[in-house]
């Protein structure tokens, strides 16, 4: 089973140094091959500036490999269709009458001029 997941991704194109958003296949799987290419690892690292030795590229080759075997598992789930029954669960709005404004400023610590006075924020 070969396939391509093609999706908007992260491409190093050195354009005035600016990295661009492009289309394209983001991984292509192959029973045959590996899922994910060490160098695809080494350029994600890069872009999270993160050092990797050859080890850590190898095993973290490996476990992308392994998360997206387990996403393409998920494709063998059954999908279902079902009715949803939506009620609303919200209450009306009920209208009460309000405090004036020198009830609420009654407990206040400080005001000024009908306000409520608070701490400079600089």
């Amino acid at each position: 089973m070969v396939g391509v997941v093609s999706r908007p991704h992260r491409r190093h194109v050195p354009v005035w140094g600016i990295e661009t958003l492009t289309a394209g296949p983001l991984f292509r799987w192959d029973m045959s091959e590996s899922v994910v290419d060490p160098e695809e690892v080494r350029h994600v690292a890069d872009l999270a500036r993160v050092d990797l030795d050859d080890d850590e590229v190898e095993r973290f080759t490996e476990q992308f490999a392994d998360i997206l075997d387990a996403f393409e598992s998920l494709d063998e789930v059954p999908e279902t269709e079902r009715e949803a029954e939506l009620a609303n669960v919200m209450r009306p709005d009920e209208t009460h009458e309000c405090l004036s404004q020198e009830e609420a400023l009654e407990n206040a610590p400080e005001s000024e001029a009908g306000h409520f006075k608070g701490p400079k924020v600089s």
